[in-house]
């Protein structure tokens, strides 16, 4: 398994992947922005995109942007293939940028909340609208 910045070159691969991964019925999907393909092509242009490829197939994915007023990375989407899935892959490909505290958001009513707090993400905010964790390796 090879996790790595997305090159210009896995631009289909990952809009293909997202596509077959997220939809507007996922629980994790709170925002249009998580399915429109041309967020997920600024994303990896500008080197905002971590994949894992497995036999040259993206397997898991996630957008990412660092916060340089508030020293975090925000987690923007992510996904992985439902054969890698609760195998930790996530967790491995954060350690890949974790050089900051990584900061996701979750619907205070979404079911997603359990996802983060079953894998070891730590509530550190909530507002009117959403659970912020936080992931520190």
């Amino acid at each position: 398994m090879q996790i790595a910045l997305a090159e210009i070159p896995h631009t289909p691969q990952v809009l293909s992947f997202f596509k077959h991964n997220l939809d507007r019925n996922n629980i994790g999907v709170y925002s249009e922005e998580f399915l429109c393909p041309l967020g997920i092509k600024a994303a990896i242009r500008r080197k905002q995109m971590i994949v894992a490829i497995v036999d040259g197939q993206v397997v898991g994915a996630f957008r990412f942007y660092r916060k340089k007023t508030s020293k975090t990375i925000s987690l923007y989407q992510f996904a992985i293939s439902e054969n890698y899935r609760r195998q930790g892959l996530l967790t491995k490909m954060l350690k890949t940028i974790n050089d900051l505290p990584i900061l996701a958001l979750c619907p205070i009513e979404s079911e997603f909340n359990e996802y983060f707090y079953k894998s070891g993400w730590q509530l550190q905010e909530q507002n009117a609208q959403f659970n912020e964790w936080v992931f520190n390796c």
